[in-house]
């Protein structure tokens, strides 16, 4: 009984450090950055630009004003051109000034602050302070932690099973964190100084980039779209689902322009203003324009991963080891013959039954799947069988399953009637269906805890963008509560980052 107790302990204690690795992670990061900071964070080298270079016959005078003397001490002072280097340590908490003089000149003035642990920081109540740099070193080792970890979900996603919807927004999210981790890179080789919101907020960084320079893009994926939309509607007919590509474009479009328009119409509103440095109106602004891009970069992310899934699965090759085939079906002719939408379908389980029979010597069993529709004069199973002997396939290679009405039903019926015929515990099944759609019907197995690989049959081009725009519908349905979840973590960054900027551009300067 003991050992069962430990045996559980451990268990929870692994399935919770897995789900709190992140956090725990992230605290100790803190943690550790933050013992450095208190290290070497009572000094700090100001770094002045004059506006004015130094004569030889008159020396620069480098001042603290009067209540900043008890705050801190320069320590040392050099002289570069217009640019001054100025060490300083602190005292006492509190707020100091530095000014350069030099003859009758004299530079802009510059604020120091110094926190009640001695940090001295600069120019903001959370500006820059020595150790910034290492502080972003950490930053960045815990998002190329978390890129990794990503990447290695992700494998093993694929792995486990292609048809996964987490696999799609797993290659989101990876998308999404690169680009946060290589601006956040670009910045740290090229930013000296950041302060605290700043690093926090480097994400901000890459959604502007991204959402800036994937406006030609998007446009060029809109125009494309709606072509490729309107040919699908010219031979297929004008039904709501045949127009998902047009209603994509619009949006596309919108999201393309939704960050700078939302900063347009910030800078024109009466409501609010914006422009005043130290007002309310400018950081509320600021989260609203960060908000809008946020999810517009996020979800674009998404996009992207779903069509790198739904390309990934259309070319995926099952292994030569399946015991039965199973072949979605689709509307048929009045006349009971089938389409050519459908014979593709047929004719790649043939030839995957033959690459399978090639390489292995292994038969495989064909399930032609679908029921009677309204106008339909016979079902699609029975239709799709018939075409299968027509081929040459023996009937007793062909199993019905002539009652689903869409692939959910054609998955479920199907490994209902596998099971009744075999006494293996995991039989090898693979499906056939067109090549835009083997993702989405690998969600429906996946659903059905039914593990089977898919192999696609070739369409007319027009339909491939309709096809991912119903991927992504469906995947972000599918993951819905983990798609909120993230979101609300990006925006409680996007809150703390905004909340510091206003206390320290204000509040507390």
């Amino acid at each position: 009984m003991q050992m069962k107790l430990i045996i559980l302990y451990n268990f929870f204690m692994k399935k919770l450090f897995l789900k709190l690795r992140y956090l725990l992670l992230a605290i100790v990061m803190v943690i550790a950055c933050y013992i450095y900071v208190l290290f070497v964070g009572d000094e700090y080298t100001c770094i002045i630009d004059t506006g004015f270079a130094y004569s030889n016959s008159i020396e620069p005078v480098v001042s603290v004003d009067d209540e900043g003397l008890d705050i801190l001490e320069v320590t040392y002072s050099r002289f570069e051109g217009s640019t001054a280097y100025v060490g300083v340590r602190s005292r006492n908490p509190g707020r100091a000034y530095i000014s350069v003089k030099s003859g009758e000149e004299s530079a802009s003035i510059s604020v120091l602050y110094v926190h009640k642990n001695g940090i001295v920081t600069y120019d903001d109540y959370f500006g820059d302070f020595n150790g910034s740099f290492i502080v972003r070193v950490g930053l960045a080792i815990y998002m190329a932690v978390i890129l990794a970890d990503l990447i290695i979900m992700y494998r093993r996603g694929l792995r486990k099973n292609l048809y996964l919807s987490r696999n799609i927004l797993t290659c989101g999210l990876i998308i999404f964190m690169a680009g946060s981790f290589l601006m956040h890179l670009i910045n740290l080789l090229s930013v000296q100084r950041m302060g605290l919101y700043e690093i926090l907020g480097s994400f901000m960084y890459f959604m502007k980039a991204f959402a800036l320079y994937s406006m030609p893009l998007s446009v060029m994926m809109a125009v494309l779209a709606t072509v490729s939309n309107l040919r699908l509607l010219k031979y297929e007919g004008r039904t709501w689902r045949n127009m998902l590509a047009i209603f994509l474009s619009i949006l596309l479009c919108i999201a393309a322009v939704t960050p700078l328009t939302v900063s347009y119409l910030l800078q024109q509103a009466t409501w609010i203003d914006v422009n005043n440095w130290t007002g309310p109106g400018r950081f509320i602004g600021m989260f609203i324009e960060n908000t809008a891009g946020l999810i517009v970069v996020y979800f674009e992310c998404i996009l992207t991963g779903t069509i790198i899934l739904s390309v990934k699965a259309a070319r995926h090759i099952p292994d030569f080891d399946k015991d039965y085939i199973i072949i979605n079906g689709c509307q048929i002719r009045k006349d009971g013959t089938i389409t050519s939408l459908l014979k593709s379908r047929a004719d790649r389980a043939i030839e995957f039954a033959g690459m399978q029979k090639k390489a292995t010597g292994k038969d495989i069993i064909f399930i032609p799947s679908g029921g009677k529709g309204k106008n339909e004069g016979t079902s699609e199973a029975e239709a799709i069988s018939n075409y299968l002997k027509s081929r040459g396939i023996p009937e007793s290679s062909i199993i019905l399953e002539d009652q689903s009405t869409n692939t959910y039903e054609n998955f479920r019926n199907s490994i209902k009637i596998i099971k009744e015929m075999t006494d293996k515990t995991a039989p090898k099944i693979a499906f056939a269906t067109t090549n835009y759609h083997v993702f989405r019907a690998g969600l429906f197995a996946a659903r059905l805890h039914i593990k089977a690989e898919g192999i696609g049959s070739k369409t007319k081009s027009y339909f491939w963008v309709n096809a991912f725009i119903r991927e992504f519908i469906a995947t972000v349905y599918y993951k819905l509560r983990t798609h909120i979840l993230v979101l609300a973590v990006l925006m409680m960054i996007n809150v703390t980052v905004t909340l510091m900027t206003y206390i320290s551009n204000v509040v507390l300067s």
